[in-house]
């Protein structure tokens, strides 16, 4: 029986410590040609979606669906660790067909909501189970007005799932704040979280990480924990450098993705600059890189002190000698938790120690 009950299947399951692994699509869908269209367009507009991603470089992500890996002979739990590994789910629940119905069950216990998504044929008239009615569901025409209406929700959806995709993978400690650590002991810190290929060690009584030539490797978060409001204070310094007048080392806060548009990101440059990426509504970058120092000597080879402040009032600002101060309520945009992501470019970037409360 273990080898067909949902939960069984997902304890043995390693996929989620895949080092890389592609962005991975599942559609849930009754076995019937007449769904063959829906789950076409789906495929198209996921795909279309993912290349505003550079991250994924030429790879495009792995779409599949769940009746093309049942009709090939798969028994169950095959279909359980492709629901377990999947990181974004369409399930269609016209005509309530029992397999997918169970199937969405299984997503419902282990995926969080936005990784779900739920579409149902608009023309299917029939009333909505009681359990399922609460949750958002799509509703799709194949029709020339329905289908650009729903390839757009498709992308709006797609586009979520693909930013949060960066931190889904992998898994870290779970954050304990206040926090304070210092790398003196040359022992690394479990708290702090770097993506794959990104390079990572103790030395010299720092933690060394990044990727100096590929950004999308190039970071690290506090943990995996969304915040709001805090005080941050950290050390660090250059190492690795490929071009000085490019280089730089900074954070990302209330981070919602490593894009610049997806968070307020500070950062000191190798020639001093010290430079503040803001999010805006304005096309096509969405964001902006505003100079607070221009450039001024520093010594890169030594430590430099950033303390932050981000709460409901104000965005405060130290980096060594320097120090400025926003008011939120004047500033274009603002996300609301998310991640404090160390980013580093041109460079690797070495934490001596990290204060966070």
């Amino acid at each position: 029986m273990s080898e067909v009950w949902p939960n069984d299947i997902r304890k043995k399951d390693s996929s989620f410590n895949e080092a890389i692994r592609p962005f991975k699509c599942l559609i849930m869908t009754p076995f019937d040609k007449q769904f063959d269209q829906v789950c076409d367009l789906i495929k198209e507009v996921v795909e279309e979606t993912a290349k505003s991603f550079p991250q994924f470089g030429e790879t495009l992500p792995k779409i599949e669906r769940i009746d093309w890996v049942a009709s090939s002979g798969v028994i169950q739990n095959e279909i359980w660790r492709k629901i377990n590994e999947s990181d974004l789910v369409f399930c269609n629940i016209t005509g309530f067909n029992p397999n997918v119905m169970f199937e969405l069950g299984v997503c419902a216990a282990w995926k969080s909501i936005e990784k779900v998504i739920i579409i149902k044929d608009g023309f299917f008239k029939q009333e909505i189970a009681f359990n399922i009615s609460p949750i958002r569901h799509i509703e799709y025409e194949m029709t020339t007005n329905g289908v650009r209406s729903f390839a757009e929700k498709i992308n709006a959806l797609t586009i979520t799932a693909l930013i949060s995709f960066p931190d889904s993978e992998g898994h870290v400690k779970e954050l304990q704040l206040p926090l304070q650590l210092d790398f003196s002991k040359a022992q690394d810190g479990e708290a702090i979280y770097t993506p794959p290929y990104a390079h990572r060690r103790i030395v010299d009584d720092k933690l060394e990480f990044g990727s100096a030539l590929v950004f999308s490797h190039s970071w690290a978060t506090i943990g995996k924990k969304r915040i709001r409001n805090f005080s941050l204070e950290f050390d660090a310094e250059f190492c690795n450098i490929i071009n000085k007048e490019e280089a730089y080392i900074g954070v990302g806060l209330r981070s919602q993705h490593y894009y610049a548009n997806y968070g307020h990101i500070l950062y000191l440059k190798g020639n001093g600059r010290i430079i503040i990426t803001e999010p805006n509504q304005t096309p096509p970058l969405f964001y902006s890189d505003n100079t607070l120092r221009k450039a001024t000597p520093i010594d890169i080879t030594k430590n430099h002190h950033f303390k932050i402040v981000f709460n409901e009032k104000i965005l405060s600002v130290e980096i060594d000698n320097y120090q400025t101060e926003f008011e939120i309520t004047r500033m274009q945009k603002v996300f609301g938790e998310g991640y404090i992501r160390f980013q580093s470019y041109g460079c690797w970037m070495a934490l001596r120690s990290i204060k966070l409360e």
